[in-house]
């Protein structure tokens, strides 16, 4: 032990003033060492006073200050990157005091949770900490959990002190789990999982805890608990929770949704299509949470896959779904009808319905009326008055199922919004029928109601002079749409041997369509063309390299380099591309540009990927983890080892993982 901390330590000790305690505790800690200065700091002075001390002040300054503050400080020393020490040191001796001292554990489990806090709000922190020494502190942090469940239970406390005590629990596991497998505070380190008997732990403790908590709902923390959780979560893994998952939870880790794909089309069929037909089968479960997962899911049947140009979901369960939404819809819109025609009635007998009172005809008994007002008169003074403050409830239960129906009409339409149009004129004649009973942004009927083109366009036309159509593109005249991409497809065809200078040209023409003048004019169809086009001159071309000879020296100049340049400098300014042209981007970057001579073309080729994967990963893996890893991963990896390439991508973006 150092001096200084033995100093520290014995000056605490020796006096029994507070105030001087806390001075003591207030000083800028100097440590250096681990093992020799913040070890005996925190066993021998900071753990104690966590442990004894009865002064609030004090106890507050180590628990949220002193000893979160402490190991913030150590983890920012490159010295001590390694943070297996945070779990030994800091984390199991906090849970080992806990389950000594139980009348102390909130505090300590709230220090732990205020640590790994700390570390979660750091900004640019760059940790991880080794998942072995890691998952057995994890384990033994859930069974303490457990067991103190069932001593609240036993002992049968207030249902406000159990809930504040299992809430630090479920949010100090939560960050546990983050520090422990994410690379960041916002994504998990290289596809790691979690062992299925730890996972089921979880989720069994999140949903006990919410079926049990004050809100109807699932609170944020526990919600946080199970999202991370779900991160964390091998799909075969995730196929075994799914059945044991309550509908409000699916809701929750619906939200990681590319997760689910290989389990999807099984979880529509045997959990979500039964609810959205009447009579409700299975389950009870709250009809706007099938709603919401329906949503979160909606990329495997709004996007088509890269594999085979089709959605995730089958045919028949995507058909099955707008039949189930459409039957819902119609019965939303009955019941908007219903309680449109109760209002307008109400609103009637309310004009009518005087019976000779408080007639605009009867001056005199309209005197009367004004004078009990400015007296003070109190409607609610005698006692026969239960039948209005009954008529109030119901109006009250009308509304919020009023509002309960244009909820669900709502979130039923932003679904079909990407579930595409669904080709029935009764559809069509179900929106004009909403739109008069509720407000629906036009731009979403817009995209329900556009249908989906996925073919490529054909233009025909004929070859113009290059220089003549970039004249045009440039001066912002209005293009010949036929003509520039006829002209285009040709100079660009592989087939027709054009100049280097006239390929640049190309480039520079459709620069000019896609980013600077005319991208308004641009179909999403149209720019898929023109990038198919300058896709293939991203390989080297032979022809494009000259030989200098000089003596005995030899060298060979590459003049495609600048084309090469001027394509993946325009595709970098087209993100984010679309989806669909992934396909064919991703394992020409892959296969020729990755591996360029040329050190310019390869970093832009890296940067260009490292962008587009960090946009689109999720579904590349939710959707397309099949393609992903054989066209593309795998074809990226065999590029980089053969030309000994380093790059971070193949260790931030994997595959999915064999399951152990």
């Amino acid at each position: 032990m150092s001096l200084h901390i033995s100093k520290l330590i014995e000056q605490y000790r020796s006096t029994k003033d507070n105030d001087l305690k806390y001075m003591l505790l207030r000083q800028n800690f100097k440590i250096n060492d681990i093992e020799d200065e913040l070890a005996p700091l925190v066993n021998e002075l900071l753990l104690p006073v966590l442990v004894e001390e009865q002064d609030m002040e004090i106890l507050n300054l180590v628990s949220f200050q002193v000893l979160p503050d402490l190991v913030l400080s150590m983890i920012s020393d490159p010295a001590a990157a390694q943070l297996g020490w945070v779990i030994s040191l800091i984390c199991d001796p906090l849970l080992n005091q806990s389950m000594i001292h139980a009348n102390r554990s909130f505090v300590l489990i709230e220090t732990l949770r205020n640590v790994l806090q700390k570390i979660e709000n750091s900004p640019h922190l760059d940790y991880h900490q080794p998942v072995n020494s890691s998952l057995e502190f994890i384990s033994k942090f859930i069974v303490e959990m457990k067991r103190h469940m069932c001593d609240v239970d036993a002992a049968q406390l207030s249902h406000s002190l159990s809930e504040s005590n299992m809430l630090i629990y479920i949010e100090s596991l939560n960050l546990l789990l983050k520090f422990s497998f994410f690379s960041d505070a916002a994504s998990p380190s290289v596809m790691v999982t979690l062992p299925f008997d730890i996972l089921n732990d979880v989720f069994t403790i999140a949903q006990d805890y919410s079926a049990t908590n004050t809100n109807e709902s699932i609170d944020r923390i526990t919600e946080k608990l199970l999202l991370t959780s779900t991160q964390l979560t091998h799909p075969v893994d995730l196929e075994n929770l799914c059945p044991k998952m309550k509908y409000n939870t699916l809701a929750a880790v619906s939200r990681i949704w590319y997760k689910f794909g290989p389990i999807v089309d099984k979880l529509f069929t045997n959990r979500l299509l039964p609810v959205l037909f009447p009579p409700q089968m299975g389950e009870e479960c709250n009809v706007e949470d099938v709603l919401e997962i329906v949503h979160n899911f909606h990329p495997y049947f709004s996007i088509r896959r890269l594999k085979d140009n089709r959605p995730l979901l089958s045919d028949s369960t995507i058909s099955q779904l707008r039949e189930g939404l459409f039957g819902m819809l119609s019965i939303l819109n009955d019941s908007l009808t219903r309680t449109q025609n109760e209002n307008d009635h109400g609103s009637d007998n309310l004009i009518d319905s005087d019976d000779g009172f408080g007639s605009d005809n009867d001056p005199e008994q309209q005197a009367y009326l004004d004078e009990l007002v400015s007296e003070g008169y109190d409607e609610n003074m005698y006692d026969g008055d239960t039948d209005d403050e009954d008529a109030d409830d119901i109006n009250v239960e009308k509304n919020d199922e009023a509002t309960k129906d244009i909820t669900e009409t709502n979130k039923i339409l932003l679904i079909f919004s990407e579930l595409h149009y669904p080709q029935e004129e009764r559809f069509s004649e179900l929106l004009v029928e909403l739109q008069t009973k509720i407000a629906i942004n036009t731009s979403l009927i817009d995209k329900i109601l556009s249908k989906e083109t996925t073919e490529l366009p054909t233009h025909n036309g004929e070859i113009a002079d290059l220089n003549e159509i970039l004249n045009e593109v440039k001066g912002n005249k209005p293009i010949r749409k036929n003509v520039i991409f006829c002209t285009l497809a040709h100079t660009l065809s592989l087939q027709s041997g054009s100049e280097l200078s006239v390929l640049q040209l190309s480039i520079e023409v459709i620069d000019h369509l896609l980013v600077k003048n005319h991208s308004n004019n641009i179909t999403r169809g149209e720019q898929f063309q023109l990038i198919k086009l300058i896709l293939p001159h991203l390989k080297t071309n032979k022809s494009f390299i000259d030989t200098l000879k000089a003596g005995n020296f030899t060298q060979k100049i590459d003049e495609g380099v600048t084309l090469r340049t001027m394509i993946l400098s325009l595709l970098l300014q087209l993100l984010p591309l679309d989806y669909s042209m992934l396909g064919e981007i991703l394992p020409t970057i892959a296969r020729y540009s990755v591996r360029d001579k040329d050190l310019g073309v390869r970093d832009l080729s890296l940067q260009l990927l490292d962008q587009i994967l960090r946009t689109y990963y999720n579904y590349l893996i939710g959707i397309d983890w099949e393609w992903y890893k054989d066209d593309f991963y795998q074809v990226l990896q065999e590029t980089c080892i053969k030309k000994d390439i380093n790059t971070n991508l193949l260790l931030q973006f994997p595959p999915y993982l064999p399951h152990d």
